[in-house]
């Protein structure tokens, strides 16, 4: 990423990260949110630099600019954006992709893209520099091969790892790897919830593992209306899949059977090894690099 300016629209926890990201590599980083109270805490804090007016100012100004709305108002913005000269690259970072297809067509330099990486908690207090680092970030195809360099580009500037992939197969297995989590973790809340009101000794009896359980269901409900809404079907075929699976195995332990339950244990088990390696931290990487590196960045491999 050169030192040109970085437009940011949407100052939360990914549009915060974003810019603390980009300011750290010394790029002027320029802001702009629906909520004034959000911009000026972004201000204060030295998360950007100066304040946006507007959506289309903050276009006009900007060389990069990372749309990091929810997805109804992501759309929305590039309707905004539609036919007008701007930057030389224009990205969001919603959880789906399929629904920015048709708007983003009109708009020039636009990529779809999506870092795998965020918290449970939102906001810009939770803005963190390396939020991206060896994370996954996903980008959509394009004709353009310079404008998908720029894009992979910027993506080394976040110290994630690109991903080129349609966006109809992104939805999809995001539906599973993203959405189904926060779905589960949601409704174990929630029967956790109607069970302690009935025992108090509920809440005494949870132990670490349902407090793992439980972390993203701390999520804000006003974060996941709009990516639920937007990539219903998907999810609702994996809610269902899943749900195949625990009527099996509650079917058989109803009639005194726990082989069911237990031929699942060997695929998780290796599922969860297989993340842990792949999340392992790596002590290389550890440093932000550095502003010429950042200019020239060392292609690596989409995996």
């Amino acid at each position: 990423m050169s030192r040109g300016s970085l437009g940011v629209a949407g100052v939360g926890l990914i549009g915060g990260s974003i810019a603390l990201r980009a300011r750290a590599t010394r790029s002027h980083v320029i802001g702009y949110d629906r909520d004034s109270a959000m911009l000026d805490r972004s201000l204060a804090r030295g998360i950007i630099d100066e304040i946006a007016p507007d959506l289309e100012s903050l276009g006009q100004r900007s060389e990069t600019l990372v749309i990091a709305l929810p997805v109804d108002a992501a759309v929305a913005a590039l309707e905004r954006l539609a036919g007008r000269p701007g930057p030389a690259l224009v990205i969001d970072v919603a959880s789906v992709k399929e629904p920015l297809v048709r708007p983003g067509a009109n708009v020039a330099n636009y990529v779809g893209t999506h870092p795998l990486a965020g918290r449970e908690r939102g906001g810009v207090d939770a803005a963190d520099a390396g939020l991206f680092q060896n994370a996954t970030w996903a980008h959509s195809p394009h004709p353009d091969a310079a404008l998908i360099d720029r894009t992979r580009t910027f993506i080394a500037a976040m110290g994630a790892v690109a991903l080129e992939i349609d966006p109809a197969r992104h939805d999809a297995i995001v539906a599973l790897t993203s959405h189904l989590p926060q779905a589960l973790s949601v409704l174990l809340g929630a029967e956790l919830a109607g069970a302690a009101s009935a025992d108090r000794c509920v809440m005494e009896l949870c132990g670490p593992g349902m407090i793992s359980m439980l972390r993203l269901a701390r999520s804000p409900e006003s974060v996941w209306a709009p990516i639920v809404g937007a990539n219903a079907a998907p999810l609702a075929e994996r809610l269902r899949s899943i749900g195949r699976a625990i009527d099996r195995a509650a079917d058989a332990l109803a009639a005194g059977d726990s082989t069911a339950l237990m031929s699942y244990f060997e695929a998780a088990r290796d599922s969860a090894l297989a993340l842990e390696e792949r999340f392992a931290p790596d002590p290389r990487s550890s440093t932000y690099p550095s502003p010429q590196s950042i200019s020239n960045p060392v292609s690596r491999p989409a995996r």
